[in-house]
């Protein structure tokens, strides 16, 4: 088990969850914190990976909703808590048991409003909560996760876990009850969990939805949060071991132990630590001469002075100075930073080769992952945020054939808002008219930013016609232009809608569509 995994995630006290900016996933993760599981187990738990987990709660770190305790004395050893026992068949997602009236106060609760769970309904408190859990996490699980089946399972398989949950979530069951605000919500379940059962369950889509599923990992990783999280993890694992090493590096040098060039023992210098170390004794004659009559008992040696006494007085080391003091210890910090600064600059270079060889393989997505760490290290180094640019251009041309298969089973499947963005990160790596024109229909449907909707619809208009940039002939530009009339009207700006119009009408004369759009536009009806 990796440090990283023995890692003990704990809610900050004081925290409001409701506050924080936090999506369907991260609650997922949240809930599962509870100061004494570890991220391993956590993972395992949830059914997600590893990575996944340790980046979700480094961003949560980031926001300050949860900290880190280091692993307790035999942690590792400790057995395995046994999962809470639940009366019903099935639970999807951390569903949170408690006995007697007892007021839920943990952070699965943030996905929805406590209140609701005193909803004056004909269910348990403990169905609500598996309603509400469910609910909340329809577009944070895959058809998998949600089944509670592997992706690898047969038909058989699927189908017994999908007669087994909805046996929790069919609405007959409820049949003559008074379900208030959970009949709704058990009827999405439902049909999400259908509707996840009907797509693996069948050849075709399964294999459609199994390609979606593995472009988003490969998406994922140069996803802008997924990685930032995913890099500071690792840098700060880095920063750590650097730090380690600088500190037993300077603490063997201080240790006592033969050096070179060692002066004779007996006498004292001034040295960076102790103010004193061992001095090479004098080579004056007259010196020498005293010594030797010390050493005779006080007899005469020719040409030296007589001696006081046999015992030669003993003679303290000059105190240290406060100044010498800060010398000392400037001296130690000073060696220290060099120390960290040279293990920082080696390993980002270290990043920096393996870079090199991932782009000279054609593997961009590893070069841009190391060149992200190696530019934490040394943010300061040109040569380093040039090959990391120069990275993320061929990673976003490369992914941009995996955005669009994204986007378009997305869009097929009625996920218009997830299409438009998957469009909008396709145009990155792939301006072309047709990728616009999508990103900014999508966008328009899904009732988003329609100023964004209309920079892509302009963008497709003015790309049309280039054919040495569109790679797709059917976006013709009268699809173009109706798409952008379409986000004028849908502004307000009627003029520019109708003027756009008869502009595509001129190119396809025969649309009964944009004729209708003119007719109504005029008639003050759109």
């Amino acid at each position: 088990m990796t440090p990283l995994q023995k890692r003990v995630p704990r809610l900050v006290d004081g925290i409001d969850l409701r506050a924080l900016p936090i999506g369907p996933a991260e609650a997922f993760v949240l809930s599962r914190v509870d100061g004494l599981t570890t991220e391993l187990e956590i993972a395992e738990a949830a059914g997600l990976e590893e990575s996944a987990v340790s980046s979700t709660l480094t961003a949560l770190t980031r926001l300050g909703a949860v900290h880190f305790d280091p692993p307790r004395l035999g942690e590792s050893m400790r057995a395995p808590r046994p999962a809470p026992t639940v009366s019903l068949p099935l639970r999807l997602g951390p569903i949170i048991e408690s006995s007697g009236e007892a007021e839920p106060h943990h952070p699965a609760a943030a996905l929805y409003e406590l209140q609701e769970l005193d909803e004056a309904v004909d269910l348990s408190v403990e169905r609500k909560r598996v309603i509400l859990e469910a609910f909340h996490h329809l577009d944070s699980l895959s058809h998998y996760q949600l089944l509670k089946v592997d992706p690898r399972a047969d038909k058989k398989a699927i189908k017994n876990a999908y007669y087994e949950v909805v046996n929790v979530f069919h609405p007959d069951r409820y049949f003559g009850k008074n379900l208030g605000s959970f009949k709704p919500k058990l009827e999405r379940v439902f049909a999400r969990l259908t509707e996840a059962y009907d797509a693996i369950t069948r050849a075709g889509p399964r294999a459609e939805y199994d390609a979606y599923l593995a472009s988003l990992d490969k998406t994922r990783e140069l996803d802008p949060s997924h990685a930032a999280a995913a890099v500071q993890a690792r840098v700060q694992a880095i920063q750590r071991q650097i730090e380690d090493e600088a500190r037993a590096a300077e603490q063997a040098s201080l240790a006592p132990g033969p050096r070179r060039n060692s002066p004779a023992p007996g006498s004292l210098v001034p040295g960076p630590i102790s103010g004193w170390e061992p001095r090479v004794p004098s080579l004056d004659p007259e010196a020498r001469k005293r010594a030797l009559a010390r050493k005779l008992g006080g007899r005469h040696v020719s040409g030296a002075a007589p001696a006081r006494s046999s015992i030669a007085p003993t003679v303290p080391p000059p105190p240290i100075s406060v100044d010498a003091r800060e010398r000392a210890g400037d001296g130690l910090k000073r060696r220290y930073e060099q120390r960290i600064t040279r293990a920082r600059e080696q390993r980002a270079e270290r990043y920096l080769l393996d870079a090199r060889v991932s782009l000279s393989n054609k593997d961009p997505l590893s070069a841009v992952n190391g060149l992200r760490i190696a530019t934490s290290l040394v943010p300061d180094n040109a040569e380093i945020s040039a090959r990391l640019q120069e990275a993320q251009t061929e990673a976003t041309v490369l992914l941009a054939d995996h955005y669009l298969a994204q986007a378009q089973y997305e869009e097929r499947e009625g996920r218009l808002a997830d299409a438009a963005r998957s469009y909008g990160r396709a145009t990155l790596g792939s301006p072309h008219a047709r990728t616009f024109e999508r990103a900014a229909y999508c966008t328009m449907m899904a009732q988003g930013d329609l100023r964004i909707a209309g920079d892509y619809a302009r963008k497709a208009v003015a790309l049309v016609g280039q054919a040495s940039l569109s790679r797709d002939p059917s976006c013709d530009e009268a699809q173009a232009r109706v798409t952008l009339a379409r986000i004028y009207v849908a502004a307000g700006m009627k003029q520019s809608g109708l003027a756009e119009f008869e502009r595509a009408a001129t190119l396809a004369p025969k649309d009964d569509t944009i004729r209708d759009w003119i007719r109504r536009l005029k008639r003050g009806e759109a």
